[in-house]
């Protein structure tokens, strides 16, 4: 039977990438048959029955260029028009990446009967430092693409009497992807509260009334339980510990575990080395280090992340579940993140420690611990929680308030070796780099040019 709904999710499964992994369990959670506009990957063997669920025909974009680029934005849409034939009833994107509410918007200006649903996972205009992207290599340069639009924006504003402003050329992608989804597409979707305030706060007041009109909030999506046992996780934990883990790719000074190091390291418990704490992370070396100096470095354990269904079998065999936020005090007004971690963490039935900023959309969740990502206090009493509700009391426990002194000296220790070793590193690249312009200008080198010629044409 074909699918009368179509999905444009260019990094779809069995890619790894989080925004696509959250499209693939909208559909699971739909439990209705879509085609799949994506770029062409190969499927795994044992996941493939599971990525194919509901899934009718995948539809392969043959497109070899850095994504939400103009160029390959424009080479998408261009490639999309060829391969998209049929007529759907209803269209869905989600960003990020950008480039799937262009090619949704493209398919829209063809089929204006479509409805179309198109979801934002974070702020596109603006970055994590609440930074306008201003990158030039992703300004598109295009009159024709340019005046087309306008051409729609013109007729849409006398079909409902507004007076929305057309577009310029050389226009940042990631502006054009917010404001003509808002203003073309059916229903729009954000993942929390602030994430839309933050977003609707950079556009005038009626663009603003348009989107709250046809908007919803949805959070990331959980998976039935099922899911978590499709492939085993070989973990070996011990059952004579306290085991907590975090999973997540990304470390960088917004979402650090600082607060998680403080609660453990200043903590003096008769009981504190039952606590063991997996991170499961992309950068193990870099993690390693900022453990290294601790007392308790042996509490800890990293490894690389899982893939997709190991991770959700993972999340059911730790008692504890760590998530944090992004922190944006001082950067944004309001945190606009919602971790999609917590809507795996939420499947998986185990108890959640949140490390929250005041008044994000996490710190609203009914989690068992919580406390605040800048209160280290509040952390250590978490940790202390914990421990005594797994029967491990220490009514003598104390604080190390020396705490802060050990880690800024440790920190700074870290910082001036990397610092020198990336000078070093430097130093040679320039030397090597001298060498190489002195070999290509000397006078052997142009001599020994036709014995190269030569030997390359072989």
């Amino acid at each position: 039977m074909d699918s009368d709904e179509l999905v444009i999710s260019l990094l779809f499964p069995p890619s790894d990438y989080v925004s696509g992994i959250n499209v693939f369990k909208r559909i699971l959670n739909n439990k209705r048959p879509v085609d799949v506009v994506q770029i062409k990957s190969e499927l795994p063997n044992e996941d493939s029955d599971i990525f194919n669920q509901y899934v009718n025909e995948r539809i392969f974009l043959d497109i070899d260029c850095e994504l939400d680029t103009p160029s390959c934005i424009l080479k998408s849409l261009e490639k999309s028009r060829d391969l998209i034939k049929r007529d759907y009833a209803k269209i869905y994107s989600r960003s990020w990446i950008a480039n799937n509410h262009f090619i949704a918007l493209e398919y829209k200006f063809s089929n204006p009967d479509v409805f179309w649903i198109a979801e934002f996972s974070d702020p596109l205009i603006l970055n994590i430092s609440n930074k306008v992207r201003n990158n030039k290599k992703f300004f598109i340069d295009n009159l024709n693409y340019v005046d087309n639009v306008n051409e729609h924006i013109a007729e849409l504003n006398r079909q409902i009497n507004c007076e929305f402003p057309l577009i310029e050329n050389k226009s940042s992608v990631f502006f054009l992807a917010e404001y003509l989804t808002y203003l073309f597409a059916d229903r729009l979707v954000f993942t929390n509260e602030n994430q839309r305030n933050a977003m609707l706060n950079r556009f005038s007041e009626d663009v603003g009334e348009f989107v709250l009109k046809k908007s919803v909030i949805e959070s990331h999506p959980t998976l039935d339980d099922e899911f978590y046992h499709v492939k085993s996780a070989e973990l070996d934990l011990s059952e004579d510990h306290i085991n907590l883990a975090y999973f997540g790719r990304d470390y960088y000074g917004q979402r650090h575990f600082e607060s998680l190091f403080y609660s453990i390291e200043s903590l003096n418990h008769k009981f504190k080395d039952k606590i063991r704490i997996y991170l499961f992370i992309e950068d193990v070396p870099l993690m390693k280090k900022l453990i290294s100096p601790l007392s308790s470095s042996d509490c800890f354990i990293v490894k690389k992340p899982l893939d997709y269904f190991e991770f959700l079998n993972a999340t059911t065999k730790f008692d504890v579940l760590l998530v944090n936020d992004v922190i944006t005090d001082g950067v944004w007004p309001f945190n606009p993140y919602l971790p999609s971690k917590i809507s795996d963490y939420l499947g998986s039935s185990r108890d959640i420690w949140a490390l929250y900023e005041n008044g994000s959309a996490l710190s609203k969740l009914e989690v068992k611990y919580k406390s605040d990502i800048r209160d280290f206090n509040s952390c250590r009493n978490q940790l202390l929680s914990i421990l005594e509700d797994y029967g491990f009391e220490d009514d003598g426990c104390s604080v190390n308030e020396d705490y802060f002194a050990h880690r800024l000296t440790a920190l700074n220790r870290l910082y001036e070796f990397e610092f020198k070793r990336n000078s070093k590193l430097k130093d040679e690249n320039e030397a090597l780099k001298e060498l190489n312009e002195d070999i290509l200008s000397s006078n052997s080198w142009k001599l020994t040019k036709p014995l190269r010629d030569i030997r390359n044409k072989r």
